[in-house]
């Protein structure tokens, strides 16, 4: 009740964007629906522009247009949710996207990132998803552009996986 209050406290004067981070977070589904449909309706009504911070990617794929993808702080990856959820070209979106219960087959051990999250305050020059990448390369160990590689997808990656090229870097 205390979630559903605060929504309606940040749409009280129609702002033009509220940024909204783990909104959702240790509700249970039904409720989590209820809320999900409740902001979109409100935010269709005024014209409010809503950032939507969180973990879970069922959430991204039902509300959001458009994804950014962030590791260690960075973002990592953006675009349209579709493309970017159904065809990751960075290897951290893919492994995240990997890792989801729903979209492992039944009786399969859940996929996995090797390695550990670095510590934001101690980033490793370079890319940051480095020591955990299974691409990784000298090059990486300089800081990666981040920069459309197709239409309306960035990445910020030098071996971003693209599926006409099998793995390939690009």
């Amino acid at each position: 009740m205390r979630q559903r209050v605060a929504i309606a406290i940040a749409l009280l004067h129609r702002p033009e964007l509220i940024v909204a981070d783990e909104p959702t977070t240790a509700l249970d589904v039904t409720i989590q629906a209820q809320i999900l449909a409740e902001v979109q309706k409100l935010c269709a009504e005024t014209g409010t522009a809503m950032i939507w911070i969180t973990h879970d990617l069922s959430v991204v794929a039902g509300l959001a247009d458009d994804i950014a993808v962030m590791y260690a702080g960075r973002v990592v990856e953006k675009g349209e949710v579709a493309p970017v959820l159904d065809m990751p070209l960075h290897p951290y979106t893919a492994g995240l996207i990997g890792s989801v219960p729903s979209r492992n087959k039944r009786g399969e051990p859940l996929k996995q990132i090797p390695g550990m999250t670095p510590n934001i305050l101690r980033l490793p020059p370079g890319c940051a998803f480095r020591a955990r990448c299974s691409r990784a390369t000298e090059v990486c160990k300089q800081e990666p552009p981040f920069g459309e590689v197709a239409p309306g997808r960035e990445v910020r990656c030098f071996h971003p996986l693209f599926p006409e090229t099998k793995g390939e870097a690009a």
